[in-house]
């Protein structure tokens, strides 16, 4: 009887979530940058569970319908999480903006030469104390310094990933251009296990899956059909990679 009681549930089970999928549609989206090419980049449905790896042109397919969440995450740009539309999902292409984690601002140069002193009774001028507030000296949103809202600096844990990579591996050139083990990775776990038993950020994903597919153990795991071996080598590297972080 107990037997006849879970094959119901679990038929019901599939039922369900059969016709939840069955009111998405493959969305095609392309992910865009003004100045650098789109490149290294992960997109997740958050509602779904599921990713996968954007294409090297930026292009993309994923299964969504209206007021599902998708997450893009990069090595190169910040975060991206948005919640779908009906008009979104509609569009012939969906067109995701990415803007890129650090952006350096230029030198600027002051020529003491054309300063001039102040003339007159300038004492009430200096007597006057200027208190810089979000009116008179506004944050720029559109320039990234890096940090996270945990306090975390991504651009400065980048370097700190490549850092180590690159003692590991002196001879090697590119630490991106490897994707089989970041694939298998999203086929077989989902964006929970990296947000929530990981315990990473949207901005780390991308950097975390780089750092793992870099390792010489990872061709061994790519050739195991265990899904809890798969999950037990990323939760080993994440002691190493939050090592980095904690430095």
């Amino acid at each position: 009887m107990k037997t006849i009681y879970k094959v119901v549930v679990l038929i019901l089970f599939f039922q369900i979530g059969f016709s939840q999928n069955s009111l998405r549609k493959i969305v095609h989206g392309q992910a865009v940058n003004d100045s650098i090419r789109v490149k290294n980049v992960v997109v997740f449905n958050i509602n779904t569970n599921k990713g996968k790896i954007v294409n090297p042109d930026g292009s993309f397919e994923v299964l969504a319908k209206a007021k599902d969440t998708l997450v893009f995450s990069s090595l190169s740009y910040k975060p991206v999480k948005m919640v779908l539309t009906q008009k979104q999902i509609d569009d012939p292409i969906l067109l995701v903006l990415l803007e890129v984690f650090y952006s350096q601002l230029n030198e600027v140069v002051i020529n003491n030469k054309s300063a001039h002193p102040i003339g007159g009774k300038s004492q009430k001028i200096v007597d006057k104390q200027y208190v810089a507030d979000a009116k008179s000296s506004p944050k720029n949103q559109y320039i990234y310094d890096g940090t996270i809202v945990n306090g975390v600096n991504f651009v400065r844990l980048y370097k700190d990933v490549l850092s180590v990579l690159k003692k590991k591996n002196p001879k090697k050139s590119s630490f991106t251009s490897q994707s089989n083990f970041t694939e298998k990775a999203l086929q077989q776990t989902n964006y929970t296990f990296f947000t929530k038993t990981l315990n990473l950020n949207d901005e780390e994903i991308k950097l975390f899956l780089m750092y793992c597919e870099n390792d010489i153990e990872a061709n061994a795991v790519l050739k195991l059909k265990s899904d809890f071996e798969l999950m037990d080598f990323m939760i080993k590297k994440n002691k190493e990679f939050k090592k980095l972080k904690q430095s």
